[in-house]
This record gives C-alpha cells, sequence and structure tokens, in this order.
C-alpha cells in the first residue's frame, strides 16, 4: 500500500511539475532560435568579421608593424565593402557613421608611409561604430521624416568642416603674417580641404565665397582681390610674403564669419542634393583644368575635398533612397568607390597629391568622366528630393 500511494503521489509531481518543464523547454528553445538568428544575421556576421580584423590593425598599430598595418586595413576595407550595402539597406544612420572613419583607414593604408597615429584614432573611433552596429535597431521612418534627418546630418557634418577650417586657417595666417614662406606652403592646403567640403554652405553667404575662395580671373579689379588664392600666388609666384599681413587678417576675419553664419543656416532638401550636384559638375569642368591652384598646383586636393563633400551628402540622403531608389543608391555608392580608387594613384598623404602640372592629358581626362559620371547619378537624386 505504501508503495502504490508511493507511486501515485510521484505521479501527481510529475503531472504538476510538467507544464513547468515544458514552459522551460520552450523558453530554451526560443531563446536558441533568437541566438541562431543573430548568429545568421549577414550584417552581424559581417560586422563580428570587421571587429576582429580591427583588432588585429590594432595590434599591428601597437608595434609599430607598417607591413601588418597596412595588410589589415586593407582586409576592414575589403570585408566592409563584402557586406556594406546590407548595412546601408537596414542601418543607413550607422552606415555613415562607419565610413566616416574606415575610409580614411583604407586610404592610408595605401600610402607607402601610413600616418600610424591617425590610423589609430580612426581605428578606436571604428570599435565604438561596430559596436554601436551590432546593438542598432533598424532604421523606419516617414520619407518626410527622412528628408528633414537627411538635411540636419548634412549640416552637422558642414559645421564639423567649418570649425576645422577655422582651426587650420589659424596656424596659417600666422606664418603667413610671420612671413614664413615655407611653413605657410606646408600649411596651405589643410584649410583648403575642409573650405572645398563645404563649400555649397559657403556659396549661400553672397560675397563670403568670393572674399575667401575667389580666382584672379573671377574679380573685375586685381587691387581688391583677397582670400586664399591671392596669399596662394604670392607664396608660390612671388615667394615672398612681403605685404600679406593684412590678407592674413582679412581671410582669418571673414572665415570667422562663415563660421558664425553657418550655425544658423537654414537648408532644403533639394538645395542640399543641387548643391552637392553643383559642385561635382564645376569639379569635372572647370576645376580640373588647373584654373583653381594655377600657383600651387595642388587641385587633386580640392577635387577630392569636393567629392568628399558630395558624398556627404549622399551618405546623409540613404534613407530617402532606400524608399524605393536603391539602384540609384548603388550606382553611386560604386562611382564614388571608382572615384576614391583612382586618385588613390596620385595621393601621397592625407594633404599631399601629385602635382597637377605632371598629369598627362589622358589621366585628367580620366578623372573628369569620373566626376562626370558622379555628377549625373546625383543629378538623378536631385529628381526624388
Amino acid at each position: 500500500m505504501k508503495s502504490q500511494k508511493k507511486m501515485v503521489f510521484l505521479l501527481l509531481i510529475a503531472i504538476l511539475l510538467l507544464p513547468v518543464i515544458t514552459a522551460c523547454g520552450s523558453t530554451q528553445k526560443s531563446s536558441s532560435s533568437k541566438t541562431s538568428q543573430a548568429t545568421n544575421d549577414p550584417v552581424k556576421q559581417g560586422t563580428n568579421k570587421m571587429k576582429q580584423l580591427n583588432n588585429k590593425l590594432q595590434a599591428a598599430l601597437k608595434k609599430n608593424d607598417t607591413d601588418a598595418i597596412k595588410k589589415y586595413g586593407k582586409q576592414i576595407n575589403t570585408q566592409w565593402l563584402s557586406y556594406e550595402n546590407g548595412v546601408r539597406d537596414r542601418f543607413p544612420l550607422q552606415y555613415a557613421k562607419i565610413e566616416r572613419y574606415q575610409q580614411p583607414i583604407y586610404a592610408q593604408s595605401n600610402l607607402a608611409d601610413p600616418d600610424v597615429a591617425q590610423i589609430k584614432e580612426n581605428s578606436t573611433a571604428l570599435t565604438g561604430q561596430l559596436n554601436d552596429l551590432l546593438t542598432a535597431k533598424e532604421t523606419k521612418t516617414k520619407p518626410s521624416k527622412q528628408m528633414d534627418q537627411a538635411v540636419d546630418d548634412y549640416l552637422k557634418y558642414a559645421d564639423e568642416q567649418i570649425d576645422m577650417l577655422v582651426k587650420t586657417t589659424k596656424p596659417f595666417v600666422k606664418a603667413v603674417k610671420a612671413g614664413d614662406v615655407e611653413k605657410a606652403k606646408k600649411l596651405y592646403t589643410l584649410p583648403r580641404i575642409y573650405y572645398e567640403r563645404a563649400e555649397p554652405i559657403a556659396e549661400s553667404f553672397g560675397d563670403l565665397d568670393p572674399a575667401i575662395d575667389a580666382r584672379i580671373n573671377d574679380v573685375d579689379n586685381v587691387s581688391k582681390w583677397t582670400g586664399f588664392h591671392e596669399i596662394e600666388r604670392a607664396l608660390w609666384e612671388k615667394n615672398s610674403l612681403k605685404g600679406q599681413s593684412k590678407y592674413a587678417d582679412k581671410l582669418m576675419t571673414d572665415v570667422l564669419d562663415l563660421q558664425k553664419k553657418s550655425k544658423t543656416f537654414k537648408l532644403t532638401p533639394k538645395a542640399m542634393v543641387a548643391g552637392a550636384m553643383e559642385l561635382l559638375e564645376e569639379a569635372a569642368t572647370s576645376k580640373i583644368t588647373g584654373e583653381e591652384e594655377r600657383y600651387s598646383h595642388t587641385d587633386l586636393v580640392d577635387l577630392q575635398a569636393n567629392v568628399d563633400g558630395s558624398e556627404a551628402v549622399y551618405q546623409a540622403a540613404i534613407p530617402a533612397l532606400n524608399e524605393g531608389h536603391k539602384d540609384l543608391a548603388n550606382q553611386i555608392d560604386k562611382q564614388f568607390q571608382a572615384f576614391d580608387k583612382q586618385m588613390l594613384k596620385y595621393k601621397k598623404s592625407d594633404t599631399e597629391y601629385e602635382d597637377y602640372t605632371k598629369l598627362s592629358k589622358d589621366q585628367i581626362r580620366e578623372i573628369s568622366n569620373e566626376l562626370s559620371k558622379l555628377s549625373k547619378l546625383m543629378a538623378q537624386t536631385a529628381k526624388i528630393f
């Protein structure tokens, strides 16, 4: 009897515990399913592989192993290209941030003497962005909000460039006022990069753009000519900075004025895309002729900066392009990559490219053609907004 009662008692306990056991099994299966889904997600997989390569890059940076730094810098780019389309479609906001740090790493890895300090800085920032991507939620917003967000993101980018313009113009102006020709020559191209990236914004402020960036053929009275190019002529044609202090002071005043006005600047989506398109068109037709930097022959620096600024517009517009225009987004992305790859052949450092006068007519034509393709694709984008 005791044995039978014991069996009945155990049976009742088993029946009572059955739902709990089943629930636990279900929870485990659900958890396992979620883990499996996360593991099989191509974006998660790609990001984890990219993180591994970035960790190897950082180890190489600690050892100051140049060959390994170049190797992993290039492998990070290859890995990014293998899955970036999925990121652009699902996580467009994170996509632009990763591009911001990944691209400079790749560019440096192609140089004979890469800037290790800069790679380290970008690699550290890239780690944070990759971690953010692993936990990010897919971007799903209404088209109108996407456009507004695109403008906000681009204006943030432009503000950053103009802030850096101010920061880098200060030492340049100081060298000019000190009469130090060689130092001023070395410092000339850096503020030019930041100005050319944000040029569409600068052109919106009446006389500020010509005061800062006018070429000699743009002014009716040469005695009233001011800005970067007036000083450029003194540096490379006259090899003297005599009498340039007033132009240096004027340049600094105008750059600070641009910074102040840009903080409250309002922009529409159409104007944003149109500015990028016009910048590319100008680069492809007039700047490619060598007339922009006719004394220093640093024209390729300007061209690359113009494309960088236009690419920032494209990246900001990706969420809107994803809504029914993915083919166009893919075409634009590939064209930016094609242009950057071509320009790497002439790049010596972040602020130095091949002297424009050393390029053959065929090389100039190739660059012009790539710029024209970009301009036409951006023109299609303008029709969407």
